[in-house]
């Protein structure tokens, strides 16, 4: 019998602090994902949002972007129009696209280091959870 793969749809902050420390929950779920024991999900956005932020940051790093994101069996989800107008009444328009995102890919978790996410109150108005890598590892794993 084989586990089910945890649909999980990764913020462009787990992917930057994954590639910025090798300690911690975001290159954790980074390794688990290439494991392919989650199914790691994004979005346009969340690509263009990595890339901008690494070379603003860490310029250095830019080619590191690249290769994760040849190397991990990444899903791009599209987000559905209906759900762009959902996810624009329960977070800010620059969040917007990758809540709506997360919604039309139907994941089991939303993992970010942001605020915006972490602190935003979507008890039954969406059917996934949203934390932080590691309290995700702690739930699921431990």
């Amino acid at each position: 019998m084989s586990m089910k793969q945890i649909k999980v749809f990764l913020d462009s902050s787990v992917i930057i602090a994954g590639l910025a420390s090798k300690k911690g929950g975001s290159y954790e779920v980074l390794a688990l994902a290439e494991l392919k024991v989650l199914l790691p999900c994004i979005c346009e956005n969340v690509v263009s949002e990595a890339f901008r932020n690494v070379q603003k940051k860490l310029p250095g790093s830019v080619p590191y972007v690249y290769t994760l994101f040849k190397k991990l069996p990444l899903k791009m989800i599209d987000p559905s129009g209906e759900d762009m107008a959902l996810a624009k009444k329960l977070i800010n328009e620059k969040d917007a696209p990758i809540l709506a995102a997360a919604i039309t890919g139907n994941v089991d978790w939303l993992l970010s280091l942001d605020n915006h996410f972490l602190e935003a109150d979507m008890e039954g108005k969406i059917n996934f959870q949203i934390c932080s890598p590691g309290e995700f590892l702690q739930k699921v794993f431990r």
